[in-house]
């Protein structure tokens, strides 16, 4: 009797055992495979093609910008780029791979205002937010609901640049511009501002982006002799007019765009840049505004990837955190209208680049700074 007794007892304390070896078993397992939230925020900029060095510098501070957010926060952030080769046609292909495909709720893109409004239909049609890190297209302003930006119209750019030059004395201009919406636009908000200040443009006169001679019309130019000579472009096609510009000893004053801030022109127009002025108006200069948002995003910048950081990669950080900030912020279902509605009451957003409002069409109004070339250095002058 006592040995069935014993027997029963240790049957039952091994099937304790095995029930809770398997319990702690089955709770490991569960523990090891278990994955936080995840937040996916597509991603669309020029990997490839001509305007890739911006899409690259955007690349790289949204990565720093999920290592930040992964590091700390539970909702991890997944970025899912895609390449829009800054051609409309490619960006409209690849959105709707982020929509259909990836069920992204966000994209943060173009940086190129062509591919911001090629895509602006589809993301409208979809209900998927579109914040843009340095669109500037006028026509943005209207382009839909769901589209957004943190980088000033390019109404105010061209704007500016043209009150500076009638400011300055200058009486007539020539202008060259960059034949896409961007060029395009601000030569044309150039041209208004400064015959509304008095001043007659002797010239105006586009180019492709793959342009590399334009000795033909800075020969006309040369004839014209202008006070000024007012660039709508990016970085490499105007250090190429520069250049070319003193070879043929052109003396006209050259006025540019905020795009030319790039170490990458300075090493293309060498000493032709000397002079050029431009206005910065984007927010983003560590050189003028310093602060300790703007101190960490450098430092840790410049220890990643060792060299320092400017205005591309500025607004692409901000605006992924932004992005991610909004799908964060509701513990539902994450989607372009939760995200829309974060934006349209959100009140302001302190990022690098300064303070981000949005206005009831998704714009921002951000201050212009002058700057000029000095000794291979980009300046800020006064105002």
């Amino acid at each position: 009797m006592k040995r069935r007794l014993l027997i029963r007892t240790i049957l039952f304390s091994s099937s304790v055992l095995l029930v809770t070896v398997t319990s702690c078993t089955s709770i490991n397992n569960q523990s090891s495979s278990y994955q936080p939230p995840e937040i996916k925020i597509g991603v669309l900029f020029p990997l490839t093609g001509d305007a890739a060095s911006y899409g690259e510098k955007g690349k790289k501070a949204i990565e720093l910008a999920v290592e930040e957010i992964n590091a700390k926060e539970v909702k991890k952030a997944t970025a899912i780029f895609e390449d829009s080769r800054a051609e409309p046609k490619t960006g409209v292909t690849a959105t709707q791979k982020l929509i259909d495909v990836d069920k992204v709720p966000v994209i943060v893109g173009d940086i190129v205002s062509a591919v911001t409004l090629a895509i602006a239909p589809i993301a409208e049609k979809n209900q998927v937010v579109v914040l843009a890190p340095t669109s500037s297209a006028p026509a943005i302003t209207n382009a839909g609901e769901y589209i957004y930006r943190i980088w000033p119209s390019d109404l105010v750019e061209g704007t500016k640049i043209a009150e500076r030059a009638a400011q300055k004395g200058f009486k007539n201009v020539a202008i060259l511009h960059l034949n896409n919406d961007y060029g395009l636009a601000i030569a044309n908000i150039f041209q208004k501002t400064f015959e509304q200040k008095g001043g007659k443009v002797v010239l105006k006169e586009g180019y492709l982006d793959k342009a590399t001679d334009f000795r033909p019309v800075l020969s006309k130019i040369a004839n014209l002799k202008p006070d000024v000579i007012y660039v709508a472009g990016y970085f490499a096609d105007t250090a190429r007019i520069l250049k070319q510009s003193r070879e043929l000893a052109i003396q006209s004053q050259f006025l540019g765009t905020t795009a030319i801030e790039d170490d990458e022109f300075i090493k293309l127009a060498g000493n032709a840049a000397e002079g050029m002025i431009y206005p910065l108006a984007t927010g983003f200069d560590p050189t003028v505004i310093k602060n300790s948002k703007v101190d960490n995003f450098v430092n840790s910048f410049e220890k990643k990837y060792k060299y320092k950081p400017g205005w591309v990669e500025g607004h692409s950080y901000d605006a992924f955190m932004m992005a991610y900030q909004a799908a964060n912020s509701s513990d539902a279902q994450v989607t372009g209208t939760s995200i829309k509605k974060y934006f349209d009451t959100m009140k302001s957003y302190e990022g690098v680049t300064g303070k981000i409002v949005f206005d009831k069409n998704g714009d921002v109004v951000k201050p212009v700074v002058f700057k000029t070339i000095q000794k291979s250095k980009f300046v800020a002058i006064g105002n």
